[in-house]
């Protein structure tokens, strides 16, 4: 029997108050010790039945914590996780690891240096449909992959104190937050990217960060992807939608990249018996119990950052900042 890991969450309100807490206990492979916040601790410990604190120190000295799950904002993370990897806890860190492919570096030589585990809360890959995406493109069912686009957008207006919203605490705006989903996302149904070309501004909202950006992404396979992300658009003016364009076919996807498990998938092929459109059929799962369940039975595996793997980890970081570049420089950047 598998044991349980034993969670220590540091920085417990947030993303992780809505959907990371009230699934740690539900899952198979995981239970909650204690939670940790500057704000409601105690509160929050007690709705999850978790002792509580404000320091992060505490949380990393307890025996009875086997992983943690940062999720702070980020320009604290690079500290938090070098810690918790000294520590020899095990890491699940929200997204994006840091502000910079740079600062997250020491991140991962941390982690692996003391042979803990350390992976990026990208729950869109916990996404059945996504999975199931995934499979079909490897299957070849609508040919060889052509081209892709994305579009992601949400109301973000200025709110006093935000970390978002400030560049030195999020490292950016919507091609940040947003964006790295997204090119996590398309990593996983096309592999790695070759080169970057980014357009980035504020267009409506009153902060320093970007509010909505456009990146075309060239992959080392030679498929080319478009990518629009923003803050200044509704969801009903803007709803998530994933088009991926084969040689025989495409997929299509509405309202699978978020915080819930659903939305809409479907397939197209030119021809054959399946021609036509289809539905993708998927039952939905809480991707941030998947999430958290996937983590444990890495850790009940003994896996661990491992020499040669700090490309991979740092793929995603290394898009955003060629981006960033290419949104400064207006010329192509190799990732």
């Amino acid at each position: 029997m598998v044991k349980k890991v034993r969670w220590g969450v540091i920085g417990a309100g947030g993303i992780a108050n809505r959907q990371t807490l009230p699934v740690i206990s539900k899952t198979k492979n995981c239970s909650l010790s204690v939670v940790m916040d500057i704000t409601g601790a105690e509160e929050l410990g007690r709705t999850y039945g978790a002792d509580a604190t404000e320091s992060v120190d505490e949380v990393l000295a307890r025996d009875d914590v086997d992983a943690v799950y940062v999720a702070t904002p980020v320009h604290l993370h690079a500290e938090q996780v070098i810690a918790a990897a000294k520590a020899g806890k095990h890491v699940l860190c929200e997204k994006p690891l840091a502000r910079t492919a740079s600062e997250a570096r020491p991140m991962v030589d941390a982690c692996r240096d003391a042979g803990v585990l350390l992976r990026e809360a990208y729950m869109l890959r916990c996404h059945e449909a996504h999975r199931s995406i995934a499979r079909l493109l490897q299957e070849g069912a609508i040919g060889k992959p052509v081209c892709a686009s994305v579009w992601w957008g949400f109301l973000y207006p200025r709110i006093e104190g935000a970390w978002r919203q400030d560049p030195a605490l999020g490292g950016g705006g919507s091609l940040m937050d947003v964006g790295c989903h997204v090119f996590d996302l398309l990593d996983m149904f096309l592999g790695p990217v070759a080169r970057v070309a980014c357009r980035a501004n504020t267009l409506v909202q009153d902060y320093a960060v970007d509010d909505n950006a456009t990146t075309l992404l060239e992959f080392e396979s030679g498929v080319q992807a478009s990518v629009i992300t923003s803050f200044c658009l509704s969801g009903s003016t803007m709803p998530t939608r994933l088009d991926l364009f084969g040689s025989g076919g495409a997929i299509h996807t509405v309202g699978t990249m978020g915080q819930e498990p659903g939305g809409e998938a479907a397939i197209y092929r030119e021809s054959g018996d399946a021609g036509g459109t289809r539905p993708v059929e998927y039952t939905p799962v809480n991707t941030y119990a998947r999430q958290l369940d996937e983590f444990a039975a890495s850790v009940a595996r003994g896996e661990a950052v491992r020499a040669g793997s700090e490309a991979e980890i740092l793929r995603t970081m290394a898009v955003v900042d060629a981006a960033y570049e290419s949104a400064k420089t207006g010329r192509f950047v190799e990732v």
